[in-house]
């Protein structure tokens, strides 16, 4: 895999775990940038693509299932992941149906972040080879 499609964004309106995020996914080589709220993501968006997005669900702005549905719309291929720890005002089984590719429950153990990471882009990496894409 490429540094390129390494790419990350991680929007969270929390600094400690926007902070925690940083290291961590530092450690493991991961091109990593990060917005505090779902505009300031859009605005990212507007100028890089990247294959992986990690949204908190409860933002300031324009809440994550707001955001994941905004970015569908620009790219189906991206990856999205919905980060929180208030699940129970959403089914599980409809976070799919929302447009996520996946649920990260916090607190979440370093070790289960980096193996749904690396399942995400080993799935994105598919995905492309399939349809003949090159990685962003």
């Amino acid at each position: 895999m490429t540094a390129l499609s390494k790419k990350i964004l991680v929007v969270d309106d929390e600094e400690t775990i926007r902070e925690l995020m940083k290291m961590g996914l530092g450690m493991l080589g991961y091109d990593t940038e990060f917005a505090k709220n779902a505009k300031e993501a859009l605005e990212i968006l507007d100028k890089k693509e990247f294959p992986l997005i990690i949204t908190d669900l409860r933002l300031p702005d324009i809440d994550g299932i707001e955001l994941c549905m905004r970015i569908r719309e620009r790219s189906s291929e991206t990856f999205i992941y919905a980060f929180s720890g208030g699940v129970t005002e959403v089914e599980f089984d409809q976070f799919e149906e929302m447009g996520f590719d996946g649920l990260l429950c916090k607190p979440i153990k370093f070790e289960v972040l980096e193996r749904a990471i690396e399942g995400a882009f080993e799935k994105i990496d598919r995905m492309r080879k399939k349809s003949g894409h090159t990685p962003l």
